[in-house]
């Protein structure tokens, strides 16, 4: 036994210290996953979710997927989101659990090849099913595929039916079916990452640590707590803790203090938040600190919604209140004036834009505002650096002669009519 345990941490040491050029990610034993695989599939994962939207009827379809969506949802779109995800999983899941056992029984070979599972993930072998798309999207993208092609892991359960096994899978994943639907979700990161979570309880190793755990707690005469399993793994998730007060009842039931909404504000959302959260968005958009949502605030929200769309927004868009993604966002990526940049719309336009785009990424990003803004300087005939995404003096100064002789209000910022007048 001990010869056999030095052999396997032989195993891990020496497939953890192998060379990688980048081509395959390796985390210790197993098989290897293709990087340039795992970004097609993570590519292809966000563009199926995009069909989810639509098909959903949350956002409208543009240009063959929905636009903004996953990406840009309120609340109750992440809801439905979710709740689209965990049908297609247990659809794949079922499908998955019923593939490996069958192909167990036909030939005992998941020690040695991994060829047939592979295939089935990867789509070759894929049932027609709804929900198999995702199944496999997840999992390509994910370094967690390993999991899913080791199906050695389910031989102690080889008296087990697929029906029995289901039954586990199916207690695990309603319990964790009713804590996710129960929290926020609020970014599409959050959502996938639920969903993987989700997913993992239908891999070997789960399904077999879970059989081990019921029949321990058989022989010891105790219950296993899906539900207070599943709480504490979402409530790190979501960020969502639950706050339970003991009840005394001698005092009686204290109702929480109520606190006033800030001066302006049009939706739940706004009316939640507080004066000094207002002031951060205040600075985000290159206006007032005065904490409270008055004209220019508002004035400045639509500018910068203005400086994010391609087409004409309509004054119901614009004016509609702030939702949770956009404040977040606004918050945690710096003032206006520390970006360089001296209005709403100038930032919305040169900054965040690219940000917001389609499958956006941290290269895509950076590339797209150095790209916004030489356009602007070539424009206006004036040289800068190579990726510059702030506007220096000279650009400045050019901007306000060239407002000059568009016959706009003077200044020297850039806002819609200036861009609109430079792009004819």
């Amino acid at each position: 036994m001990i010869l056999r345990f030095l052999a396997i941490l032989a195993g891990v040491a020496l497939a953890s210290c192998q060379p990688s050029d980048g081509t395959y990610l390796m985390r210790g034993p197993g098989y290897e996953l293709n990087a340039q695989r795992a970004a097609g599939t993570s590519r292809d994962l966000y563009a199926y979710m995009s069909v989810m939207c639509a098909d959903a009827g949350i956002a409208p379809v543009t240009a063959g997927y929905a636009r903004g969506c996953p990406s840009r949802l309120e609340a109750n779109g992440y809801q439905t989101m979710l709740q689209a995800g965990f049908n297609e999983i247990n659809s794949g899941c079922k499908a998955y659990v019923q593939f490996i056992f069958e192909e167990r029984m036909r030939e005992r070979r998941f020690k040695s090849s991994n060829s047939a599972i592979q295939a089935f993930i990867s789509g070759v072998l894929t049932l027609e099913e709804a929900g198999t798309r995702l199944f496999s999207y997840l999992i390509l993208s994910s370094t967690a595929a390993n999991a899913f092609y080791d199906a050695s892991r389910i031989d102690p359960l080889q008296g087990m039916t697929v029906e029995n096994i289901l039954k586990i899978v199916n207690e695990r994943q309603a319990a964790f079916e009713r804590v996710a639907l129960s929290r926020a979700v609020t970014s599409s990161p959050q959502l996938v990452r639920v969903w993987r979570e989700y997913q993992w309880l239908c891999t070997p190793l789960a399904i077999n640590s879970d059989f081990n755990a019921l029949a321990a707690a058989s022989i010891d005469g105790t219950k296993v707590d899906f539900d207070a399993d599943a709480r504490k793994l979402v409530n790190r998730i979501t960020g969502t803790i639950e706050g339970v007060k003991k009840f005394d009842p001698g005092k009686g039931l204290t109702p929480s203090p109520k606190t006033a909404s800030v001066n302006g504000a049009v939706n739940a959302f706004e009316k939640g938040l507080k004066t000094d959260e207002v002031m951060d968005l205040q600075s985000a958009l290159c206006t007032a600190r005065d904490g409270g949502f008055g004209q220019a605030t508002r004035a400045a929200i639509n500018a910068w919604r203005l400086g994010l769309a391609d087409d004409e927004p309509t004054d119901a868009q614009l004016n509609q209140g702030l939702l949770p993604m956009e404040f977040a966002y606004l918050r945690r990526n710096g003032s206006c004036a520390s970006l360089g940049y001296k209005t709403a719309y100038e930032r919305g336009y040169l900054y965040d834009t690219p940000a917001f785009e389609h499958e956006a990424n941290t290269t895509s990003t950076a590339t797209g505002r150095a790209e916004r803004l030489a356009f602007i300087a070539k424009q206006l005939k004036v040289e800068i650096g190579i990726g510059t995404i702030k506007i220096d003096t000279a650009l400045r100064g050019a901007i306000h002669k060239k407002r000059e002789e568009f016959g706009l209000p003077k200044g020297d910022d850039i806002d819609r009519p200036f861009v609109k007048k430079l792009s004819e």
